[in-house]
């Protein structure tokens, strides 16, 4: 029989530690990605002083997190040091599950970061007001086993939202209903979805109420398969309706091939992959389109090329999506969305993004007459020529660095 040791390290600052004065501590900056409880963070770690700007850090923590098959996250943390840590590097991951609440992820992300905390720790001056103790767990157990999944890794989800608003002189209700099936391991992917969407609005006019409705489902799959570190091939599968778009029932399959410059284990921090993608659709339609048509089947292809980074001085995507019939190239798509999270020097950060779309390729526009209601109340899909959103933000902030009091009232 073999013995399996299992250490844990736990960290005791003493009372004399929470006395030193915010000079005495290791400057810590924590970038999240993610959702962070930083009042939680900062009343159980007090050993360090919170900094409002990466610049003035000793060390400076990213942490992201990326979604596991099982419908937990897999979270890491990027420790890098600067000043008298600038030799330090290092990386811890961890796994949530997916049934934890709140609670238990904040209580884990605290005892993480502690962790990674500590080689920084033992060579501050706060070494000396450091204890530990080391518990070992001795368990007995035979050969070692693979352990088995009496699911095979499959993860269900079932559920749906109503919602509901109005005053007297109007209502509306809003149902949604989905499922989802997936299983995802290192070597494969494989999802299931379906969702149902009801809205229903209704208007006292003058002339007596008045109700708009929208409904539309959806069905579909997606399979991928890994072909090494930076390849993998799939398909995905739809079918659906929808009163907004005109279509009784569409329906497609498109294979698909992707290759990302770097290795899928680095997506946390950087991603750069082109995906490229072909296959028939099917439509047929409520309403005779603009092309006289109702009922086609047309084959179409795309490219998407997404660059996302993610680094102490910022965040930056780039996406680029074009989408093309192959039985008339003028009947097209073209896409572009950028996103920019810069903090260009100490204080002073910019944020900058939006979307613009060049669209020529809705085959499925109505030709019946369009009502000043079908406009306003968006019940009926619209051609146009392009769409766009954007944004912009700068923020300077000046005064003091440190950033650690709690203060909850109000």
């Amino acid at each position: 029989m073999k013995t399996k040791l299992t250490l844990f390290l736990t960290l005791v600052i003493t009372s004399f530690l929470f006395s030193q004065n915010q000079e005495g501590r290791i400057n810590l900056f924590i970038d999240c990605q993610m959702n962070c409880d930083f009042t939680y963070v900062k009343q159980e770690i007090q050993f360090v002083n919170y900094m409002m700007n990466r610049q003035e850090a000793d060390v400076y923590v990213l942490a992201t997190r990326q979604r596991t098959g099982a419908g937990g996250r897999e979270v890491q943390f990027a420790f890098i040091g600067n000043n008298e840590f600038s030799e330090i590097r290092d990386t811890i991951k961890y796994f949530t599950d997916p049934n934890a609440t709140d609670a238990i992820e904040r209580e884990q992300f605290v005892n993480e970061l502690k962790k990674g905390l500590l080689q920084f720790l033992v060579k501050s001056p706060l070494l000396e007001q450091l204890s530990y103790e080391v518990t070992i767990e001795e368990n007995e157990e035979g050969e070692s086993e693979i352990v088995k999944d009496p699911w095979n890794y499959w993860v269900f989800n079932i559920g749906g939202n109503g919602y509901a608003n109005g005053e007297a002189n109007y209502k509306s209700i809003d149902l949604v209903g989905r499922v989802n099936l997936s299983r995802v391991t290192d070597q494969n992917k494989t999802r299931v979805y379906a969702r149902y969407n009801f809205e229903k609005s209704t208007f006292k006019l003058t002339g007596g109420d008045e109700s708009f409705i929208r409904r539309s489902y959806n069905v579909g799959m997606l399979y991928v398969k890994s072909l090494g570190p930076k390849w993998s091939v799939g398909f995905r599968a739809e079918t659906g309706s929808s009163t907004f778009g005109n279509t009784d029932i569409s329906a497609n399959v498109k294979p698909a091939i992707e290759y990302n410059i770097f290795p899928y284990t680095e997506t946390s921090t950087r991603r750069f992959t082109f995906n490229y993608s072909i296959g028939p659709e099917y439509y047929n339609y409520t309403d005779t389109t603009i092309y006289d048509k109702l009922s086609e089947t047309r084959m179409r292809h795309g490219l998407e090329i997404e660059f996302e980074q993610t680094q102490k001085w910022g965040d930056i995507s780039l996406d680029l999506d074009f989408e093309q019939f192959l039985h008339n190239p003028k009947l097209y798509s073209a896409s572009l969305n950028p996103n920019i999270e810069w903090q260009i020097f100490k204080g002073l950060s910019l944020d900058i993004g939006g979307y613009v779309s060049f669209v020529s390729d809705r085959i499925n526009i109505a030709k019946s007459d369009i009502t000043d209601q079908d406009i306003l109340l968006q019940i009926k899909q619209l051609d146009t020529d392009f769409t766009y959103f954007t944004y912009f933000g700068l923020n300077y902030r000046f005064g003091s660095k440190y950033n650690n009091f709690v203060n909850p009232r109000f």
